[in-house]
């Protein structure tokens, strides 16, 4: 249940001075801190989620034309996607000239979404790990609304699955593979997982993402400012728990060494494979940063996002033991993993976790999403989280 204090009645409706002091407590990086300060002067209009997207055709098809530069591009097909928790999703054949006939994806912002992320960002990113593990192929990309209204990204469709047959699983939570299918896949999620950290991205245009300063906690103040940021930005009533996380992460932040890329949401759901068990691309890196490796591995252990095997033993990401996944990174990735510092962002992790519960109640509640079921779902994982959190902070 939402409470009724002037804080909440700010989050709903944010004045200047409140969103000016918003920013000053909270650290980010520029682009996040430019996105979600536009999302808190959107959210003061009161506007609603629309589901007609009747216009959305022509606008893109214009669009379309004019980024190929031929007059006789056609668009056939368009059709909305299901699945997917935090963008619109669509759809479509695009043919012109220059290359026929090719079917692709348009990833849209809703008003609001259980997270903010950076359609820039997004393509940078996509851009630079081609070749170093599988993933879509951005064509084009607008972190602006002249367009179609909202930011967007366009990328070429791949064909495959993201969960089992029948999994139905929301968000990846809990799923389950069969014995033979994980066999396939395991080796595959570790491998990639390495080959993302391994990536210099130095020698990247990630433009849109600002450097944390190698040997300082810069990477991890960034990361925490996000989500304490976003949790006193959109949660709907207070919770002592989230406090006290914030403060001991705070207290016990580490430095991080060499920061690393990491995807920031490394999981079953997020990946697809073919018929034969083949992971054919790494999906969702709009939660993507330069941090420490320690955060992605912290996640990809997290049991929310695990399943037990026949015999109820748990596996990560539903995939293979923690202690074994562990183990198989730092054989393909060279780098030792320091069990101690794991701690710090296991806890952050369930704190990331709830301010994204946090998010998801605020945007059903506010009638800003085309899912507003789904969010209603996520908010519930926020008494998992701070549960979890209860526990390790004990």
């Amino acid at each position: 249940m939402a409470d009724h204090t002037p804080t909440q009645a700010l989050r709903s409706a944010p004045t200047p001075e409140w969103i000016a002091d918003i920013r000053a407590r909270f650290p980010v990086e520029r682009a996040l801190d430019a996105l979600l300060t536009r999302k808190l002067a959107r959210r003061a209009e009161a506007l609603e989620q629309q589901m007609d997207f009747s216009t959305l055709e022509p606008r893109l098809l214009s669009y379309l034309r004019r980024a190929t530069g031929s007059s006789s591009a056609r668009i056939t097909n368009l059709q909305r996607l299901t699945g997917g928790a935090s963008k619109e999703q669509f759809t479509f054949d695009l043919w012109y000239p220059a290359t026929g006939s090719r079917k692709l994806i348009l990833r849209m912002d809703p008003l609001e979404s259980v997270v903010e992320t950076h359609r820039l960002r997004e393509a940078q990113i996509l851009r630079a790990m081609r070749g170093v593990v599988p993933v879509p192929e951005v064509l084009w990309v607008a972190d602006e609304a002249d367009a179609l209204g909202r930011p967007f990204l366009i990328a070429g469709f791949l064909e495959g699955r993201v969960q089992p047959e029948g999994g139905g699983k929301m968000t990846g939570l809990g799923m389950h593979f069969a014995p033979e299918l994980r066999a396939l896949l395991k080796d595959q999620f570790v491998t990639h997982l390495a080959a993302i950290h391994r990536l210099d991205w130095r020698r990247c245009d990630l433009s849109s993402f600002d450097a944390p300063a190698p040997g300082t906690d810069e990477a991890n103040r960034w990361s925490l400012g996000l989500w304490e940021r976003v949790w006193h930005e959109d949660s709907l009533q207070a919770h002592p728990i989230m406090d006290q996380a914030a403060a001991w992460l705070k207290a016990n932040m580490p430095a991080v060494e060499q920061p690393v890329v990491v995807h920031g949401d490394y999981r079953s759901g997020n990946f697809m494979y073919t018929a034969e068990g083949r992971i054919n691309a790494v999906l969702d890196w709009e939660l993507c940063h330069l941090g420490d490796y320690h955060e992605d591995l912290a996640y990809v252990g997290c049991e929310l996002l695990g399943c037990p095997d026949e015999r109820g033993q748990p596996l990560a990401c539903g995939l293979l033991a923690f202690t074994e996944l562990l183990e198989k990174y730092e054989a393909l990735s060279g780098r030792r993993v320091d069990r101690d510092r794991l701690h710090w962002y296991e806890v952050f992790t369930y704190y990331k976790t709830a301010a994204i519960a946090a998010t998801g109640l605020r945007v059903a509640h506010g009638r800003k999403t085309h899912l507003d079921a789904m969010m209603n779902l996520i908010g519930g994982l926020g008494s998992i989280a701070t549960g979890q959190l209860a526990r390790l902070l004990d």
